[in-house]
Protein backbone atom coordinates (compact mmCIF):
# COMPACT_ATOMS: atom_id res chain seq x y z
CA UNK A 1 0.00 0.00 0.00
CA UNK A 2 1.34 3.37 -0.97
CA UNK A 3 1.29 6.74 0.14
CA UNK A 4 1.57 9.25 -2.87
CA UNK A 5 2.26 12.73 -3.11
CA UNK A 6 -1.72 13.48 -3.53
CA UNK A 7 -2.85 11.33 -0.72
CA UNK A 8 -0.05 13.22 1.53
CA UNK A 9 -1.48 17.09 0.26
CA UNK A 10 -5.28 15.78 0.97
CA UNK A 11 -4.53 14.95 4.53
CA UNK A 12 -2.50 18.43 4.62
CA UNK A 13 -5.56 20.08 3.38
CA UNK A 14 -8.06 18.35 5.66
CA UNK A 15 -5.82 19.87 8.67
CA UNK A 16 -5.35 23.30 6.80
CA UNK A 17 -1.45 23.10 6.47
CA UNK A 18 0.11 24.44 3.62
CA UNK A 19 3.39 23.19 1.93
CA UNK A 20 5.51 22.06 -0.73
CA UNK A 21 5.88 18.61 -0.10
CA UNK A 22 9.96 17.68 -1.15
CA UNK A 23 10.03 14.05 0.25
CA UNK A 24 8.19 11.08 1.99
CA UNK A 25 10.21 8.62 4.67
CA UNK A 26 8.27 5.91 6.20
CA UNK A 27 9.39 5.31 9.68
CA UNK A 28 6.44 2.35 9.81
CA UNK A 29 5.17 0.79 6.38
CA UNK A 30 2.21 -2.40 7.90
CA UNK A 31 -0.27 -3.17 6.01
CA UNK A 32 -1.71 -6.83 6.67
CA UNK A 33 -4.29 -7.12 3.69
CA UNK A 34 -5.97 -10.74 5.46
CA UNK A 35 -7.08 -8.65 8.25
CA UNK A 36 -7.42 -5.22 6.73
CA UNK A 37 -4.85 -3.51 9.21
CA UNK A 38 -2.48 -0.75 8.30
CA UNK A 39 0.01 1.13 10.21
CA UNK A 40 1.64 3.67 8.19
CA UNK A 41 3.85 6.59 9.77
CA UNK A 42 5.63 8.66 7.71
CA UNK A 43 7.99 11.89 8.14
CA UNK A 44 6.52 14.65 5.64
CA UNK A 45 9.75 16.74 5.10
CA UNK A 46 8.84 20.66 3.01
CA UNK A 47 10.42 22.79 1.39
CA UNK A 48 9.28 25.70 3.20
CA UNK A 49 8.37 24.44 6.97
CA UNK A 50 9.30 22.13 9.31
CA UNK A 51 8.54 18.52 8.68
CA UNK A 52 5.95 17.09 9.82
CA UNK A 53 4.88 13.37 11.09
CA UNK A 54 1.60 12.01 9.34
CA UNK A 55 0.33 8.23 10.29
CA UNK A 56 -2.58 6.21 9.05
CA UNK A 57 -3.64 3.31 11.05
CA UNK A 58 -6.19 0.68 11.17
CA UNK A 59 -5.70 -1.25 13.95
CA UNK A 60 -8.63 -3.02 16.60
CA UNK A 61 -6.44 -2.42 19.16
CA UNK A 62 -6.23 1.08 18.40
CA UNK A 63 -10.21 2.45 17.85
CA UNK A 64 -10.23 6.14 16.65
CA UNK A 65 -11.91 7.02 19.92
CA UNK A 66 -8.89 6.31 22.04
CA UNK A 67 -6.38 7.66 19.41
CA UNK A 68 -8.28 10.99 20.07
CA UNK A 69 -8.05 10.74 23.68
CA UNK A 70 -4.47 10.11 23.61
CA UNK A 71 -3.86 12.83 21.19
CA UNK A 72 -5.69 15.04 23.57
CA UNK A 73 -3.77 14.02 26.65
CA UNK A 74 -0.42 14.42 24.42
CA UNK A 75 -1.53 18.21 23.19
CA UNK A 76 -2.37 18.68 27.04
CA UNK A 77 1.23 17.73 28.28
CA UNK A 78 2.43 20.13 25.27
CA UNK A 79 0.41 23.16 27.12
CA UNK A 80 1.84 22.35 30.41
CA UNK A 81 5.99 22.27 29.47
CA UNK A 82 5.98 19.22 28.41
CA UNK A 83 8.33 19.31 25.10
CA UNK A 84 6.16 17.36 22.89
CA UNK A 85 4.88 17.49 19.16
CA UNK A 86 2.31 19.44 18.30
CA UNK A 87 -1.34 18.10 16.86
CA UNK A 88 -2.77 19.47 14.36
CA UNK A 89 -6.29 19.83 14.75
CA UNK A 90 -9.20 19.39 11.67
CA UNK A 91 -12.87 20.22 12.49
CA UNK A 92 -12.16 20.42 15.93
CA UNK A 93 -10.41 16.85 16.21
CA UNK A 94 -7.30 15.52 16.46
CA UNK A 95 -7.85 12.71 14.76
CA UNK A 96 -9.95 12.07 11.34
CA UNK A 97 -11.54 9.60 9.52
CA UNK A 98 -9.56 9.01 5.99
CA UNK A 99 -10.51 6.55 3.25
CA UNK A 100 -6.95 5.17 1.80
CA UNK A 101 -7.29 3.11 -0.90
CA UNK A 102 -10.50 0.65 -0.05
CA UNK A 103 -10.23 1.07 4.20
CA UNK A 104 -10.87 3.50 6.35
CA UNK A 105 -8.10 4.25 8.04
CA UNK A 106 -7.59 7.17 11.39
CA UNK A 107 -5.33 9.73 9.91
CA UNK A 108 -3.36 12.24 12.46
CA UNK A 109 -0.72 14.89 11.73
CA UNK A 110 1.89 16.04 13.90
CA UNK A 111 5.45 18.31 14.54
CA UNK A 112 8.43 16.47 13.64
CA UNK A 113 9.93 16.11 16.82
CA UNK A 114 13.91 15.14 16.25
CA UNK A 115 15.57 11.84 15.93
CA UNK A 116 15.50 9.33 18.46
CA UNK A 117 18.55 9.10 21.29
CA UNK A 118 20.35 5.74 20.85
CA UNK A 119 22.12 5.30 23.98
CA UNK A 120 21.79 5.81 27.93
CA UNK A 121 23.96 6.96 30.59
CA UNK A 122 23.24 7.98 34.11
CA UNK A 123 22.54 11.61 33.86
CA UNK A 124 19.76 10.76 30.60
CA UNK A 125 18.52 7.99 33.52
CA UNK A 126 17.67 11.02 36.11
CA UNK A 127 16.70 13.35 33.18
CA UNK A 128 14.33 10.51 32.24
CA UNK A 129 12.79 9.89 35.72
CA UNK A 130 12.53 13.80 36.03
CA UNK A 131 10.71 13.78 32.56
CA UNK A 132 8.35 11.00 33.33
CA UNK A 133 7.84 12.04 37.17
CA UNK A 134 6.42 15.88 35.91
CA UNK A 135 3.82 14.15 33.18
CA UNK A 136 2.61 12.18 35.95
CA UNK A 137 2.12 15.01 38.35
CA UNK A 138 0.63 17.12 35.42
CA UNK A 139 -2.22 14.05 35.09
CA UNK A 140 -2.65 13.83 38.34
CA UNK A 141 -3.45 17.63 38.88
CA UNK A 142 -5.34 17.70 35.69
CA UNK A 143 -6.95 14.44 36.78
CA UNK A 144 -6.40 13.11 32.84
CA UNK A 145 -7.55 9.86 31.79
CA UNK A 146 -7.58 8.39 28.14
CA UNK A 147 -10.38 5.67 28.89
CA UNK A 148 -7.78 2.55 27.80
CA UNK A 149 -5.05 0.67 30.50
CA UNK A 150 -1.66 0.82 28.79
CA UNK A 151 0.57 -2.73 28.43
CA UNK A 152 2.90 -2.74 31.33
CA UNK A 153 0.26 -3.18 34.13
CA UNK A 154 1.59 -4.97 37.16
CA UNK A 155 -1.80 -6.26 38.17
CA UNK A 156 -3.06 -7.67 34.42
CA UNK A 157 -1.72 -7.21 30.99
CA UNK A 158 2.09 -6.38 31.28
CA UNK A 159 4.68 -7.06 28.67
CA UNK A 160 7.55 -6.88 30.77
CA UNK A 161 6.69 -9.46 32.93
CA UNK A 162 7.91 -13.20 32.38
CA UNK A 163 5.92 -14.88 34.84
CA UNK A 164 3.51 -16.86 32.32
CA UNK A 165 6.93 -17.85 30.64
CA UNK A 166 8.34 -18.86 33.91
CA UNK A 167 5.11 -21.27 35.35
CA UNK A 168 5.62 -22.44 31.67
CA UNK A 169 8.93 -23.37 32.66
CA UNK A 170 7.69 -24.87 36.25
CA UNK A 171 4.78 -26.39 34.81
CA UNK A 172 6.17 -28.62 32.40
CA UNK A 173 9.19 -29.76 35.12
CA UNK A 174 12.10 -28.49 32.57
CA UNK A 175 13.22 -26.57 36.50
CA UNK A 176 13.48 -27.63 39.96
CA UNK A 177 10.62 -28.22 41.50
CA UNK A 178 11.10 -27.36 44.90
CA UNK A 179 12.50 -23.85 43.43
CA UNK A 180 9.50 -23.11 41.56
CA UNK A 181 6.95 -23.66 43.78
CA UNK A 182 9.10 -21.59 46.19
CA UNK A 183 9.36 -18.62 43.74
CA UNK A 184 5.65 -19.26 42.97
CA UNK A 185 4.43 -19.20 46.35
CA UNK A 186 6.43 -15.71 47.35
CA UNK A 187 5.56 -14.24 44.03
CA UNK A 188 1.90 -14.74 44.28
CA UNK A 189 2.14 -13.78 47.96
CA UNK A 190 3.79 -10.32 47.58
CA UNK A 191 1.43 -9.80 44.54
CA UNK A 192 -1.71 -10.50 46.56
CA UNK A 193 -0.58 -7.74 48.93
CA UNK A 194 0.20 -5.30 46.06
CA UNK A 195 -3.97 -5.77 45.26
CA UNK A 196 -4.79 -5.04 48.08
CA UNK A 197 -3.57 -1.51 47.82
CA UNK A 198 -3.82 -0.78 44.29
CA UNK A 199 -7.73 0.57 44.38
CA UNK A 200 -6.06 3.41 46.53
CA UNK A 201 -3.42 4.19 44.83
CA UNK A 202 -3.52 7.01 42.24
CA UNK A 203 -4.08 6.48 38.33
CA UNK A 204 -3.97 8.49 35.63
CA UNK A 205 -3.20 9.05 32.25
CA UNK A 206 0.64 8.27 31.17
CA UNK A 207 2.74 8.06 27.77
CA UNK A 208 3.23 4.35 28.23
CA UNK A 209 6.89 3.72 26.92
CA UNK A 210 9.81 6.39 28.19
CA UNK A 211 12.09 4.48 25.96
CA UNK A 212 14.99 6.01 24.12
CA UNK A 213 13.62 5.62 20.79
CA UNK A 214 10.28 7.64 21.77
CA UNK A 215 12.50 10.53 22.95
CA UNK A 216 14.93 13.38 21.33
CA UNK A 217 17.27 15.82 22.63
CA UNK A 218 16.20 19.24 21.21
CA UNK A 219 19.04 22.50 22.87
CA UNK A 220 19.95 20.40 25.99
CA UNK A 221 16.10 19.24 26.63
CA UNK A 222 14.48 15.73 26.24
CA UNK A 223 11.55 15.61 24.22
CA UNK A 224 9.08 12.97 23.99
CA UNK A 225 7.15 11.22 21.09
CA UNK A 226 4.41 7.91 19.90
CA UNK A 227 1.83 8.03 22.05
CA UNK A 228 0.34 4.80 20.33
CA UNK A 229 0.35 3.11 23.46
CA UNK A 230 -0.22 5.95 26.45
CA UNK A 231 -3.64 4.76 28.48
CA UNK A 232 -4.74 4.89 32.16
CA UNK A 233 -2.37 3.29 34.87
CA UNK A 234 -1.64 3.28 38.59
CA UNK A 235 1.43 5.79 38.63
CA UNK A 236 3.98 4.26 41.03
CA UNK A 237 3.76 0.88 39.38
CA UNK A 238 3.81 2.72 35.98
CA UNK A 239 7.22 4.39 37.36
CA UNK A 240 8.95 1.08 38.54
CA UNK A 241 8.29 -0.56 35.27
CA UNK A 242 9.38 2.59 32.86
CA UNK A 243 12.01 2.97 35.30
CA UNK A 244 13.24 -1.01 34.80
CA UNK A 245 12.26 -0.89 30.78
CA UNK A 246 14.80 1.89 30.31
CA UNK A 247 17.47 0.46 32.84
CA UNK A 248 16.98 -3.04 31.75
CA UNK A 249 16.64 -3.11 28.08
CA UNK A 250 18.25 0.46 26.56
CA UNK A 251 21.67 0.59 24.24
CA UNK A 252 24.35 1.89 26.80
CA UNK A 253 26.10 4.52 26.65
CA UNK A 254 30.21 4.68 26.40
CA UNK A 255 31.72 3.73 29.52
CA UNK A 256 28.84 1.71 31.08
CA UNK A 257 28.28 -2.21 31.27
CA UNK A 258 25.65 -4.23 32.14
CA UNK A 259 26.75 -3.77 35.70
CA UNK A 260 25.70 -0.08 35.54
CA UNK A 261 21.99 -1.27 35.45
CA UNK A 262 20.46 -0.99 38.79
CA UNK A 263 22.14 2.04 39.00
CA UNK A 264 20.33 3.37 36.27
CA UNK A 265 17.48 2.30 37.82
CA UNK A 266 18.34 4.45 40.78
CA UNK A 267 19.08 7.88 39.02
CA UNK A 268 15.87 6.90 37.17
CA UNK A 269 13.84 6.80 40.21
CA UNK A 270 15.79 9.98 42.26
CA UNK A 271 14.83 11.79 39.39
CA UNK A 272 11.26 11.02 39.16
CA UNK A 273 10.89 12.07 43.08
CA UNK A 274 11.93 15.13 42.12
CA UNK A 275 9.19 16.18 40.20
CA UNK A 276 6.60 14.16 41.97
CA UNK A 277 7.46 12.82 45.45
CA UNK A 278 5.77 9.43 46.43
CA UNK A 279 2.94 9.08 48.71
CA UNK A 280 2.71 7.21 51.82
CA UNK A 281 0.51 4.37 50.62
CA UNK A 282 2.92 4.10 47.23
CA UNK A 283 6.26 4.21 49.35
CA UNK A 284 4.21 1.28 51.47
CA UNK A 285 4.07 -1.54 48.32
CA UNK A 286 6.98 0.33 46.39
CA UNK A 287 9.69 -2.52 47.65
CA UNK A 288 7.26 -5.36 46.44
CA UNK A 289 6.59 -3.40 43.20
CA UNK A 290 10.25 -3.58 42.36
CA UNK A 291 11.00 -7.26 43.68
CA UNK A 292 7.91 -8.38 41.98
CA UNK A 293 9.12 -6.88 38.43
CA UNK A 294 12.42 -6.78 38.58
CA UNK A 295 12.65 -10.49 40.17
CA UNK A 296 10.52 -12.10 37.04
CA UNK A 297 11.53 -9.35 34.58
CA UNK A 298 10.83 -10.56 30.56
CA UNK A 299 14.22 -10.86 29.15
CA UNK A 300 15.68 -12.69 32.60
CA UNK A 301 13.05 -15.27 31.58
CA UNK A 302 13.07 -15.57 27.88
CA UNK A 303 14.88 -13.81 24.74
CA UNK A 304 18.16 -13.48 25.95
CA UNK A 305 21.16 -15.49 25.48
CA UNK A 306 21.60 -15.65 29.65
CA UNK A 307 17.58 -16.28 30.08
CA UNK A 308 16.13 -19.15 31.99
CA UNK A 309 14.63 -20.22 28.79
CA UNK A 310 17.49 -20.27 27.23
CA UNK A 311 19.63 -21.56 30.22
CA UNK A 312 17.04 -24.80 29.83
CA UNK A 313 17.29 -25.53 26.42
CA UNK A 314 21.06 -25.61 26.50
CA UNK A 315 20.82 -27.59 29.33
CA UNK A 316 23.61 -25.35 31.61
CA UNK A 317 22.14 -26.81 34.66
CA UNK A 318 24.57 -24.87 37.03
CA UNK A 319 23.55 -21.78 35.61
CA UNK A 320 19.74 -22.58 35.95
CA UNK A 321 20.21 -23.40 39.69
CA UNK A 322 22.15 -20.09 40.15
CA UNK A 323 19.45 -17.94 37.91
CA UNK A 324 16.66 -19.59 40.39
CA UNK A 325 18.19 -18.55 43.27
CA UNK A 326 18.72 -15.19 42.07
CA UNK A 327 15.59 -14.91 41.62
CA UNK A 328 14.03 -16.17 44.86
CA UNK A 329 16.73 -13.52 46.35
CA UNK A 330 15.60 -10.75 44.80
CA UNK A 331 11.88 -11.64 45.50
CA UNK A 332 12.63 -12.38 49.15
CA UNK A 333 14.80 -8.92 50.07
CA UNK A 334 13.34 -5.85 51.59
CA UNK A 335 14.43 -3.37 48.80
CA UNK A 336 13.61 -0.26 50.52
CA UNK A 337 17.50 0.50 51.28
CA UNK A 338 17.51 0.56 47.36
CA UNK A 339 15.48 3.74 47.65
CA UNK A 340 17.59 6.02 50.12
CA UNK A 341 19.84 8.21 48.50
CA UNK A 342 22.49 9.32 50.84
CA UNK A 343 25.17 8.95 48.13
CA UNK A 344 23.66 10.44 45.31
CA UNK A 345 23.82 14.59 44.69
CA UNK A 346 22.02 14.86 41.39
CA UNK A 347 21.72 13.71 38.07
CA UNK A 348 25.35 13.15 37.29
Amino acid sequence: MKIDLETINEVLAMYKINGQVTNIHYFIHYYDETNAEVKIICKVKFADRNPLVVKFVREKEHPTHIIESQSVFSDYLRKHGILTPKRYVSKGRYCQNYKLNHLKVAVTVEDYLGEEIKAIDLTLAYKLGQLLGKIHRISEEGNCLIGSPTIFNLVGYNEVSGYDAFCKLGDSGAIDTVMYRKINELYTKKLETVKLAWNRLPRFATQGDISINNLSYIEGDIGIYDYNIAGDETLVGDMVLEGLLTACEMDLADGLTDNDRKELFIYFYKGYITERPLSDDEKGVLSDIYSLSSALWFTKIKHNDSSLENLVECEAFDKVERLLEEIYAVLHKDHHELFEFNSIQGGS
